[in-house]
């Protein structure tokens, strides 16, 4: 008998909220679990903690700026929470009240910090804490809330979404890119530690969690910036690819994983080609229940 029309496995295009954040988890949990598997290099208590810089306002060009910088009314106040380095939280601070700027990295913090005082900026308060709470801590709050690049790897993403929603007064803007950006090296990923990638969620499956939860919501895309298309000196890429398959420098795998470079992404001059991390990036805005 012909299923009728729409008729798919466990509802696939009609997920419950329930089900939708189930599966949004079990794709983190499975690259968790590959990754804890896997992985060689040094386990840190700072994961950014040298990668700071790259984060700070100007590291990488932001065609999203202008687009959350129009949302803002006067007197607002801009929540941003995994704030980074300050990528948007400095240049967005002169058109809002005050900003809130949530950033658990110790790092990230202090370049923040460096990044506002550099250009003068004082309405920027920088919260150490992991969104949400779990102990009880006083969230802040905004008019608009910004959550960019930050949601690929948070398996709870119904509580992080729950107290998005409680703290932010009219907008809710979730930033994040087509793919995850660690799936730049997919291919060199399975010559090294052969076995595909388990890819973490990025905007199609945010995008099926809020239809599951019935917002409804507004997608802008832009054409992604400094996404990694440029050829880059072998040593810059080699740096960059063993990071992003865990690999201690100088191992077996290493020295493979900088073969498999060659191989696949070198170019007549000598410098490697890598895929672009990112195709797109789409900002996605809705309204909390409570606006």
């Amino acid at each position: 008998m012909t299923p009728p029309p729409g008729a798919l496995p466990n509802n696939a295009l009609r997920p419950t909220a329930d089900e939708a954040l189930a599966a949004w988890r079990d794709l983190i949990l499975a690259n968790r679990e590959q990754i804890e598997r896997l992985r060689e290099d040094e386990r840190r208590s700072d994961f950014y903690a040298r990668r700071a810089p790259q984060f700070q306002p100007g590291a990488i060009e932001s065609p999203e700026l202008e687009f959350v910088r129009a949302l803002a009314q006067p007197g607002d106040t801009l929540l941003d929470i995994g704030a980074g380095g300050g990528r948007f939280a400095v240049p967005l601070a002169p058109h809002f009240a005050s900003v809130a700027a949530v950033e658990p990295s110790p790092a990230m913090r202090e370049t923040l910090a460096a990044a506002a005082a550099d250009r003068g900026v004082t309405n920027i308060s920088v919260h150490d804490l992991r969104w949400p709470a779990s102990d009880g801590t006083a969230l802040p709050s905004g008019d608009v809330s910004l959550v960019a690049h930050v949601l690929y790897d948070i398996d709870g993403l119904g509580p992080f979404l729950d107290a998005l929603e409680a703290q932010t007064r009219r907008t809710c803007v979730v930033l994040l890119g087509d793919r995850a950006p660690s799936t730049a090296v997919e291919r060199a990923w399975r010559g090294v530690h052969h076995e595909p990638l388990h890819a973490l969620p990025a905007l199609r499956e945010f995008l099926a969690v809020l239809g599951a939860r019935q917002r409804r919501f507004d997608v802008r895309t832009f054409d992604a910036r400094g996404g990694g298309a440029e050829p880059l000196p072998f040593d810059q890429a080699h740096a960059m690819a063993r990071r992003l398959c865990w690999l201690a420098e100088g191992s077996e795998k290493d020295v493979r994983l900088g073969a498999l470079l060659r191989e696949h992404f070198g170019t007549a001059d000598g410098t490697i080609a890598l895929p672009p991390r990112l195709a797109f990036t789409a900002l996605v805005t809705w309204l909390p229940p409570a606006a």
